[in-house]
């Protein structure tokens, strides 16, 4: 096998790494912003959840405690992001937290 050849197998494969790398980065950026937007519906309809009285106690508990999963999940896929981001070689991620803005916990 020729060096030529053993490099430009290197180089492919490098490639398809990198390719993989920005493939994850991509479903880890979609599904925390369908967490995000799961949170914000949820976080809306505890909110609101006093402005009717057809919703039982046991409805807004199992929604706080679906609040509190969401949140749990996306501050996860937040530093899965981080770390999949530095995979690639991005080091600087001050500015994700203004794209990937996830709301505070409910008490």
């Amino acid at each position: 096998m020729s060096i030529d050849r053993t490099r430009r197998q290197h180089d492919g494969l490098l490639r398809e790494l990198q390719e993989e790398r920005a493939a994850a980065l991509a479903r880890i950026s979609r599904r925390l912003e369908r967490l995000l937007d799961q949170l914000q519906a949820t976080r809306e309809r505890i909110a609101h959840a006093g402005d009717t009285d057809r919703r039982s106690d046991e409805d807004r508990a199992r929604d706080i405690a679906a609040y509190r999963e969401l949140h749990r999940e996306a501050v996860k896929y937040r530093w899965y992001l981080e770390v999949q981001r530095e995979a690639i070689g991005l080091r600087q991620h001050q500015h994700l937290d203004e794209f990937y803005r996830i709301p505070p916990e409910v008490p």
